[in-house]
C-alpha cells in the first residue's frame, strides 16, 4: 500500500484509492482497505505496550450503574478508546481484542461477574467466546473492616451538616483549595471505590441479612440475630488482641472470596467461556516484613490482599486442572513493594532453579525456610479443595521465566519478577 499525496491517490496492490479530503488535507479512507490489512492494524495497536500504569486502567465499581453492552461501550470500559472512530471500527477493533490478545480485567470479581453477564445477555455469547486470554487484577481491594457494608443501623455520614453550628470555612482546610480531595466526587485521588452507601446496593453481591425480623416461633434460639462478623464501621483500638483482630479479617476474606471469587469461577467454567489463558498477580514481601508478621502474626504471615490473591490462584488452579479449554495459568510473582524489592524474602534465582512446588521431601534440610510463602499457602489451599494429596502436584508442570526490571517507576513495577506459567501434563499427553 502506497501513501496518497495530498490531494491524490493511494494504491492498495494495483488498485488506486482516492484520497478524502478533510479540511483540505487528504485523508486515508480506511475502511476501504480490505478487512485482514484493518485487522493487522488492529492486532499492530493492541500489541504497543501501555505505559499508562495500572492505576489509569481500573475499571469502577459505579461504572455498573451506566454500563449498556456495545463493542464501543466496551473498548471504552477497557480503556481503549482510540478505537472509538465509529460502530463498524469499534466492533471489529473489539473482535480483534477478544480473539488475538489478553484482555485486561482490573476489577473486584462481582465487578467483573456482572459486567460479563450483561455482555453475555445484552450483547451476545458469541463475543465472550471470542475472548481467548484473560489478565485480572485489583487495584481498589477493600477495606475489609467495612465488608460487608451496613450502614442502616449508623448515624448518616453527613450528620454534622445540620448539627446547628456555624463554622467559619476560611479555616478549614480546603475552603480555598481548588482541587479534589472529597473521596464522594468520584475524581480526585481520595475517591474510594469500595465505600458503601445505601443507594449504592445494587453495586454489591447479597450480604447475609443479620438484621432480618425473626419471631420466636421460628427461631426459638436466636440463631438468626446472631451476627458472627465484627461491627464493619468498628476502628481496632490498642486494647485489641492482635490475634482475634486477625482472624476478624481472616473470617472478612473468606466471606468476600464465597460471595464473589467463587461464584465468578463458576462462571468462567461455564459453556459461556472458552478461555485458554489465565494470568494474575502474587506477591512476596521483604524479608523484614516476614520475620516480623511470622513473630507476632501467627498463620498470617503474609498481608490481606496478598492472600486474596492466593484465594484466586487456588481457584484458578481447580479451573485448570478441570476445565477442557483452560491450558495455561499465568502468575506473576512480583515484589508487594519497594523494600520488598530491596530486601526480599525469597530468592528469586533459587526459584528458578528448584521450581515452586516447595515439597517437603525435596527440602529435608529447610534450605528454603521462609521462602515462597504465597506458594506453600497456594499447595495448602489446594489440599483444602481436595484436589491435592502431600507432595502431589496434580500433574502441574511449570515453567520460569525471570523479567528484570529495568528501574522505571512509571510502568507499575518496583523491582525483578517471575513469570511462571503453570500447564497441566495430563491434557498435553492426552490422558484426559
Amino acid at each position: 500500500m502506497d501513501a496518497a499525496p495530498p490531494g491524490g491517490t493511494a494504491t492498495i496492490g494495483s488498485q488506486p484509492v482516492e484520497a478524502v479530503p478533510v479540511d483540505g488535507k487528504a485523508v486515508f479512507p480506511f475502511l476501504r482497505l480490505p478487512r485482514e490489512l484493518r485487522d493487522q492494524i488492529y492486532n499492530y495497536a493492541f500489541a504497543i505496550p501501555d505505559d499508562r500504569g495500572e492505576q489509569a486502567l481500573v475499571i469502577e465499581r459505579r461504572h455498573l450503574a451506566h454500563f449498556e453492552p456495545s463493542a464501543a461501550s466496551i473498548l471504552l470500559l477497557l480503556h481503549h478508546d482510540y478505537f472509538l472512530l465509529n460502530r463498524q471500527v469499534a466492533r471489529e477493533a473489539l473482535d480483534a481484542l477478544f480473539k488475538n490478545h489478553t484482555v485486561y480485567w482490573s476489577c473486584g470479581p462481582y465487578v467483573l461477574k456482572q459486567l460479563l453477564t450483561h455482555i453475555e445477555y445484552g450483547f451476545g455469547r458469541k463475543w465472550l467466546q471470542c475472548m481467548k486470554r484473560i489478565e485480572l487484577n485489583w487495584i481498589t481491594f477493600p477495606n475489609l473492616r467495612m465488608y460487608p457494608p451496613e450502614r442502616s443501623g449508623f448515624q448518616d455520614e453527613w450528620w454534622w451538616e445540620n448539627d446547628g453550628h456555624e463554622v467559619d470555612v476560611d479555616y478549614v482546610r480546603g475552603a480555598q483549595y481548588s482541587g479534589h480531595y472529597d473521596e464522594y466526587d468520584h475524581a480526585g485521588g481520595y475517591y474510594d471505590d469500595n465505600f458503601y452507601e445505601p443507594e449504592d446496593e445494587s453495586f454489591y453481591p447479597p450480604w447475609p441479612d443479620h438484621n432480618a425480623p425473626t419471631t420466636a416461633s421460628n427461631d426459638p434460639f436466636g440463631f438468626s440475630r446472631h451476627y458472627p462478623f465484627a461491627d464493619p464501621l468498628r476502628q481496632p483500638t490498642s486494647d485489641d488482641d492482635a490475634g482475634f483482630y486477625a482472624d476478624d479479617m481472616s473470617t472478612k476474606l473468606d466471606l468476600l472470596v464465597s460471595l464473589e471469587v467463587t461464584p465468578l469461577f463458576e462462571y468462567l467454567c461455564s459453556p459461556v467461556f472458552a478461555i485458554s489463558s489465565i494470568t494474575l498477580p502474587l506477591h512476596f514481601i521483604s524479608k523484614s516484613s516476614y520475620q516480623n508478621r511470622r513473630a507476632t502474626r501467627q498463620g498470617y504471615t503474609l498481608p490481606l490482599k496478598i492472600r486474596y490473591w492466593v484465594h484466586v490462584c487456588v481457584h484458578a488452579m481447580v479451573m485448570l486442572h478441570g476445565s477442557f479449554t483452560l491450558r495455561e495459568l499465568r502468575v506473576k510473582y512480583k515484589p508487594q513493594d519497594l523494600w520488598a524489592s530491596m530486601e526480599p524474602a525469597d530468592s528469586l534465582q533459587r526459584i528458578m532453579e528448584k521450581g515452586v512446588w516447595f515439597k517437603e521431601s525435596e527440602d529435608r534440610e529447610n534450605e528454603r525456610e521462609g521462602e515462597g510463602e504465597a506458594f506453600r499457602l497456594v499447595w495448602q489451599g489446594l489440599q483444602n479443595h481436595g484436589v491435592l494429596n502431600g507432595d502431589d502436584r496434580m500433574g502441574l508442570s511449570a515453567e520460569i521465566n525471570f523479567v528484570k526490571w529495568e528501574g522505571d517507576l512509571d510502568d507499575g513495577r518496583v523491582g525483578d519478577e517471575l513469570e511462571v506459567v503453570f500447564t497441566d501434563g495430563t491434557k498435553e499427553s492426552g490422558k484426559r
